[in-house]
C-alpha cells in the first residue's frame, strides 16, 4: 500500500511541476515583448545589431561612465552564437531559473514584505540595461533604494549614496540579494546566469570598449568572469578584456568555473560600486594604514630563530618573577592560576594596561615580561580605517613601548604573545597548509600585520643582556575561552548531524601552553638572544572529531556525515561570514610537529580528548557516587616501586580527565615481598587518593601464604568497600586475584554500582601452567575458575588487555552483549624515550657485538631454559659477536644462572632487575628482543611487547597466542619461533645478525607499531569511554 501512495505522490509532484513550468514559460512568453520595449519602439536602441565605437566630445552632457561623447555605428554585428551557446547553456539556464523561483519562493515573498514594511512602495525595481546585440530589457532587482531616490542614475554618481539606501536594502546589497528578482529575467531570456554583467543603457565608453571583444553580442548574465576576477572596481577597458575574454572561451567548463568562483566573491559589498568606473580603486590609493618594522627585512629575518638551538635544562625548583603586561585576560588569568597551582617557585603579577599609569611601575624587580594586551577576534572583513589604527595601537605600538621599557628597567628576558595570523588565514576546505621552519610569514589582513609588526620589532631589540621569546601558538582553547571554539562547542551539542571531513589543525589546550610557558620561564641557559616559539598540542586536530568527542562528553548524540561534504565545500564558498566560518572550521592549517618539539621542554599534559573533557567541565556531581574506585591487590606501584606502572597510569588518566579517583591497594609489594611504608605513600604529591588496605606477607609466588593473605585481604577490601558504597560512580577493578574480584563484582552488583574488570592475566589457566605436573591441579584450582565465572557474570564491561583474554570474560557464561574493550598494556611512548635519553649512556657496548635481550619475569612459564641453550649453539657455531642479555628477576633465576655455567655459556649475561628507564635504554641498545615463552604458556600481548615494540627493535617470538603471532607476520615486526626449539631459536637470532638491512626494516615497524596501538598517551582514553558508556 505504501509504495502505490509514494507513486502517486510522485506522480502528482511531477504534474503539479509541469503545470507550474508550463504556466510560468507562458507568462514569461507574453512578458517578453514588455521587457524588451517592443510596444515602446521610442525606447528600442537604435544600435540594436551595430558595431559601435566611441567617439569623445566635450560638448556633450556626461554619461554614465563619467566621460563625455557618444556611440557610432560602424556596421553590423557578425557574432554567430555557438551550439553550446544557442542550445545547451539556454537549456541550463531555464532549469535553474526555473527551479531557483521554486525553491525561493518563499524567501523572495519574505524579502518583498520586508521591503514593503521598511519603505513602502513597489517591490521591485527596474533599470534599463544593454542586453544581447545592444538590445534594451527591463532588468528587475529588489528595491534598495528609497522612493525618493533619482531614477537611472548610478549609485557612484549620487552625492551621498548612502542617505537613499534603505535598511533592508543595506542588507539585501551587503549580501547581493537584491540581484535575485534577475532570475526572472534570466528564465524569460533577456539574461543568463554566466555572462557580462549587463550595462546601463547609457554606459556607453563601456558598451565601446566591450564591443572590441564581441562581448555585447551574448545574453548578460547574473555573474560574470570580469566580477571574480575584481568586480567594479576594476578600469573599463580592464573589464571589457574579461568579459571578452569569457565570450572567447565560452563552454560549460568555463561556465563552473566562473560560477564556483562567483561563490567566493559575491555579496562583497564593499567593492560593489552599479555601474562603476574603477573610481574605488583610484580613491582607495591613499596611504596604507599600518606600521613599518617588517619594510627591508629578509625572509629569514621575519621567520626568526625557531627553536632553542640546543638542548635546553628546566630548573623546576628555581625561583622567579613574572609581571604580566595586561590584566583580565584570558590566557594571563589561565597562567596566574596553573603557575600558583604547578609552579609555586613562580611569583607571577598582573598590571592593567588601560590608562598610562602602568609606565610609572618599575619593572626592574622582574626577570620575566610575559606581554599578552592585544586586540583579536576581529570582523578583519567590514573594518573602517579608524579601527585598524587602533589595531596597530594596542598589537603594535603597545607592544613595542613596554618591550622597550622592559629592556630599560633592566628585565632579563621578554616574552611576546604573537599568534599563528601571521602566516596569513588557513588555507580553505580541501586544500593543505603546513607550515614549516621555511614558511615566511605572510599575514592576510590587518590584524596579522599588526602581530607580525609587533612580533619583529621586539626581536629587534634583544641582545645578550635581554632575551626575547616571540610565541606563534595556534587556536588556544579550554574552558572559558572564545573565539571559534565555544562556537564549535555549541554547534556539537545542538545539531544532530555533522559533516564527516578529513582536515588537519593544530590547536592548543589552555594548560598545555600554562605547562609550556612555566618551563620555558623556568629554562636555566638560552642561547639565543631572540628566538620564536611554537607550541602546539601534540596531535593535529580532525574538526569532525572534535564535535563528536565534544558531543559525547556533553552526553549527547551525533552523527558524522560522509554524505554532508559536498555542503562543506559549498558552504566554503559562500560569500562573507557564511564561508568565512566553513573554512575556519574545516580549513587546514597546521605547523609541523617538529617544529613544536624542543630537547628539554616536555609540555603535551592533555591530549585531545581529555582536553575535551577538561573544556567541556564533566559535571561528576550530576550522579550520588561520584568517585572511580581503582580496586588492585597486585598491580599497582608508585614509580619508585618495583612494579609495572599500568595501573598508576590509569589512576592517574582518569584524575587528569576530571575524575575524582581513589586507589584502594594491599599493604604487602608483590615484586619485593615486603610490606610498604604507609607514611612515604601518604606524603607523595599524587591526583588522586590511596587507600592501603592492610594484608599478611608471603615469601615466594607459588606459596599457600599467598592465597591465604589474599583471603584475608578480599574480607577487608570489602569492609572498606561497604563504608563507603555511596560514594562510588563505578569501581574499576584488576583481575586476578580472582577471589579479590569475584568479591568486589557480587559487591557492586548487589549495591548497583557499575564494575569494571581488568584482566591482565588469566587464571587459573597461567598457575595450571606453572604447577602442570602438580597431581590434581583441576581439583585444586577450581575455587579459582569458580571465582572466575563470577567476576564475568557480574561485570558492566571487560578491558582485556588482548582479544583472547577479553573473549574469556564471555566465553563460558553466553554474555554476548557485554561491552568489552581490547587495550594493550602499552607504554608511554614519552617515558620511554626520556628514560633512553637520559641513561644509555651509561651502557658500554662494544662496537661489533650484537645483542640480543630479554627482558621480563623469569619463572615458568617463560622459555629461559631453552634461551640458554640456544645460546651454547651460537656459541658453538663461532658466533662471538652475539651476546645474549636477560633482565630481570624470578624463581628459577638462579638455577638458570647455574645452567648457562655448566655449559660454559660465556655469551650469556644476567643483568637482573633494572629500573625501568635503565631497561629501556637497554632495549635500544639492543639488536633483537627476545618474548620467550614455553610451550603451552596461557599468556597473550603481554606487558613487555609494548616496551619491545617502543624500542625499534625486531621481535622474536615464541609464544603461541595467535593474536600475537598474527600481529607479529602481519606487521612485519619481526619472527615467530616455535617454542621449545633451541635450534630454530638459535638459527633466528643468526639470521637478524646476518641481515642488518631486516633488523632496521622490521625495527621500523615495530616503532611504527607502537605508536600507532600501544602508546598510552592515546590508547588509555578509552577507559574513561568505558566508564562512561556503564555509568549511564
Amino acid at each position: 500500500m505504501s509504495k502505490i501512495n509514494l507513486k502517486k505522490v510522485i506522480k502528482y509532484i511531477a504534474v503539479g511541476f509541469t503545470a507550474c513550468f508550463a504556466i510560468t514559460s507562458i507568462i514569461a512568453k507574453l512578458k517578453k515583448n514588455t521587457t524588451t520595449y517592443k510596444n515602446e519602439p521610442s525606447q528600442k536602441n537604435p544600435l540594436e545589431g551595430k558595431q559601435v565605437v566611441f567617439v569623445y566630445n566635450e560638448n556633450e552632457p556626461e554619461n554614465a561612465d563619467g566621460v563625455r561623447g557618444h556611440l557610432e555605428a560602424i556596421g553590423d554585428s557578425d557574432y554567430k552564437p555557438g551550439f553550446y551557446e544557442k542550445y545547451v547553456k539556454r537549456g541550463i539556464d531555464i532549469l535553474l531559473s526555473f527551479g531557483g523561483l521554486v525553491v525561493l519562493s518563499p524567501f523572495l515573498l519574505g524579502v518583498s514584505v520586508a521591503i514593503i514594511i521598511d519603505d513602502p512602495g513597489p517591490v521591485l525595481f527596474t533599470q534599463k540595461r544593454l542586453g544581447k546585440n545592444k538590445e534594451y530589457f527591463k532588468l528587475h532587482k529588489f528595491r534598495s533604494m528609497k522612493m525618493c531616490t533619482p531614477h537611472d542614475v548610478p549609485t557612484h554618481m549620487l552625492d551621498n549614496p548612502e542617505q537613499y539606501i534603505t535598511k533592508v536594502g543595506k542588507f539585501l546589497r551587503a549580501h547581493s540579494l537584491d540581484e535575485l528578482p534577475q532570475i526572472w529575467d534570466i528564465f524569460m531570456g533577456n539574461m543568463s546566469v554566466i555572462g557580462p554583467r549587463p550595462g546601463l543603457w547609457n554606459q556607453d565608453l563601456l558598451t565601446s570598449e566591450r564591443d572590441k571583444y564581441q562581448a555585447n553580442d551574448v545574453r548578460p548574465g547574473l555573474t560574470g568572469w570580469a566580477q571574480i576576477n575584481g568586480r567594479d572596481e576594476l578600469e573599463i577597458p580592464d573589464k571589457a578584456k574579461l568579459d571578452g575574454y569569457y565570450v572567447a572561451h565560452m563552454g560549460l567548463w568555463m561556465d563552473i568555473k566562473v560560477f564556483l568562483g562567483s561563490l567566493h566573491v559575491f555579496g562583497k559589498d564593499d567593492s560593489v560600486v552599479e555601474g562603476g568606473t574603477g573610481e574605488m580603486k583610484k580613491s582607495s590609493a591613499k596611504e596604507k594604514i599600518g606600521r613599518h618594522y617588517t619594510d627591508g627585512k629578509s625572509a629569514q629575518e621575519l621567520i626568526g630563530h625557531i627553536g632553542f638551538g640546543e638542548p635546553v635544562e628546566v630548573d623546576t625548583g628555581g625561583k622567579k618573577k613574572v609581571l604580566i603586561t595586561g590584566a583580565g585576560s584570558y590566557i594571563g588569568e589561565s597562567f596566574i592560576a596553573y603557575a600558583k597551582e604547578k609552579y609555586p617557585a613562580l611569583e607571577v603579577e598582573e598590571l592593567d594596561m588601560l590608562d598610562g599609569s602602568w609606565r610609572e611601575k618599575n619593572f626592574a624587580d622582574y626577570d620575566t615580561v610575559y606581554h599578552v594586551a592585544g586586540i583579536a577576534h576581529a570582523d578583519v572583513g567590514n573594518v573602517d580605517d579608524e579601527t585598524k589604527e587602533k589595531y596597530y595601537a594596542i598589537n603594535t605600538d603597545l607592544a613595542v613601548e613596554v618591550c622597550k621599557k622592559a629592556k630599560m628597567d633592566g628585565v632579563k628576558e621578554f616574552i611576546f604573545m604573537s599568534s599563528m595570523i601571521v602566516y596569513g588565514d588557513s588555507a580553505p576546505y580541501g586544500k593543505k597548509k603546513v607550515i614549516d621552519a621555511n614558511t615566511v610569514p605572510n599575514p592576510a589582513n590587518f590584524y596579522g600585520d599588526s602581530k607580525l609588526q609587533a612580533d619583529v620589532a621586539v626581536r629587534a631589540l634583544a641582545d645578550d643582556h635581554f632575551k626575547v621569546i616571540v610565541l606563534r601558538p595556534p587556536m588556544i582553547y579550554g574552558k572559558g575561552s572564545k573565539g571559534n571554539y565555544p562556537i564549535l562547542a555549541k554547534l556539537a551539542k545542538k545539531l544532530p548531524i555533522f559533516p564527516d571531513v578529513n582536515n588537519e589543525r593544530s590547536m592548543l589546550y589552555i594548560e598545555n601552553l600554562c605547562e609550556f610557558l612555566c618551563q620555558i620561564m623556568l629554562v636555566k641557559k638560552i642561547k639565543e638572544n631572540a628566538i620564536v616559539l611554537i607550541p602546539q598540542n601534540g596531535e593535529w586536530t580532525r574538526t569532525s572529531d572534535m564535535v563528536k568527542m565534544i558531543a559525547e562528553v556533553s552526553r549527547k548524540k551525533i552523527k558524522l556525515l560522509k554524505i554532508l561534504k559536498p555542503a562543506v565545500w559549498i558552504g566554503g564558498k559562500v560569500p562573507g561570514k557564511i564561508g568565512g566560518l566553513v573554512n575556519k572550521a574545516f580549513g587546514n592549517s597546521c605547523y609541523e610537529i617538529n617544529l613544536s618539539e624542543y630537547k628539554g621542554v616536555d609540555y603535551t599534559l592533555c591530549m585531545l580528548r581529555q582536553s575535551v573533557k577538561k573544556t567541556e567541565g564533566r559535571n561528576m556531581l550530576n550522579n550520588n557516587r561520584k568517585k572511580i574506585a581503582i580496586v588492585s591487590i597486585m598491580y599497582f606501584w608508585l614509580p619508585t616501586e618495583s612494579g609495572p606502572s599500568r595501573f598508576y597510569y590509569i589512576a592517574n588518566t582518569l584524575a587528569n580527565e576530571g575524575y575524582d579517583v581513589e586507589v584502594i591497594t594491599g599493604s604487602f609489594e608483590h615484586f619485593d615481598k615486603k610490606q610498604r611504608n604507609k607514611l612515604e605513600m601518604g606524603k607523595a604529591d599524587l591526583p588522586f587518593d590511596i587507600t592501603i588496605i592492610d594484608m599478611p606477607s608471603y615469601k615466594k609466588n607459588i606459596d599457600w601464604r599467598r592465597l591465604v593473605s589474599y583471603r584475608k585481604a578480599t574480607k577487608k577490601y570489602i569492609e572498606y568497600l561497604g563504608k563507603h558504597k555511596d560514594e562510588y560512580r563505578a569501581v574499576y577493578c584488576s583481575v586476578p586475584p580472582n577471589d579479590l574480584a569475584a568479591a568486589v563484582s557480587k559487591f557492586c552488583y548487589g549495591n548497583k554500582i557499575p564494575f569494571i574488570a581488568d584482566i591482565e592475566d588469566l587464571w587459573p589457566e597461567a598457575m595450571e601452567m606453572a604447577l602442570n605436573k602438580l597431581p590434581g591441579k583441576s581439583i585444586l584450582f577450581y575455587p579459582l575458575k569458580r571465582d572466575a565465572e563470577k567476576i564475568y557474570k557480574y561485570a558492566s564491561a571487560v578491558i582485556g588487555t588482548s582479544d583472547e583474554y577479553t573473549s574469556r570474560a564471555y566465553k563460558n557464561n553466553g554474555r554476548t552483549e557485554m561491552l568489552r574493550k581490547t587495550l594493550y598494556v602499552g607504554s608511554d611512548l614519552k617515558m620511554f624515550d626520556k628514560g633512553v635519553h637520559d641513561n644509555i649512556e651509561q651502557i658500554e657496548k662494544k662496537e661489533n657485538e650484537f645483542w640480543a635481550i630479554y627482558a621480563g619475569s623469569i619463572g615458568n612459564t617463560y622459555d629461559i631454559e631453552n634461551l640458554i641453550y640456544a645460546a651454547k649453539i651460537i656459541q658453538n657455531q663461532g658466533k662471538k659477536d652475539i651476546k645474549i642479555k636477560i633482565l630481570g628477576q624470578g624463581v628459577l633465576k638462579d638455577d638458570l644462572e647455574k645452567l648457562a655455567a655448566g655449559l660454559q655459556c660465556n655469551n650469556v649475561d644476567f643483568l637482573g632487575y633494572q629500573p625501568y628507564e635503565m631497561m629501556s635504554a637497554y632495549l635500544v641498545k639492543s639488536d633483537v628482543a627476545l618474548n620467550m615463552f614455553a610451550k603451552g604458556a596461557p599468556q597473550s600481548i603481554v606487558n613487555k611487547v609494548g616496551d619491545y615494540f617502543a624500542s625499534g627493535k625486531p621481535v622474536i617470538n615464541t609464544l603461541e597466542s595467535n593474536e600475537f603471532m598474527n600481529m607479529i607476520s602481519s606487521y612485519k615486526v619481526g619472527k615467530n619461533v616455535e617454542p621449545g626449539n633451541p635450534e630454530k631459536l638459535a638459527e633466528a637470532i643468526i639470521e637478524y645478525f646476518d641481515n642488518a638491512d631486516k633488523c632496521f626494516k622490521e625495527g621500523n615497524n615495530s616503532r611504527k607499531l607502537a605508536e600507532m596501538k600501544f602508546d598510552r598517551n592515546t590508547s588509555y582514553q578509552i577507559i574513561s569511554e568505558v566508564i562512561e558508556a556503564v555509568c549511564e
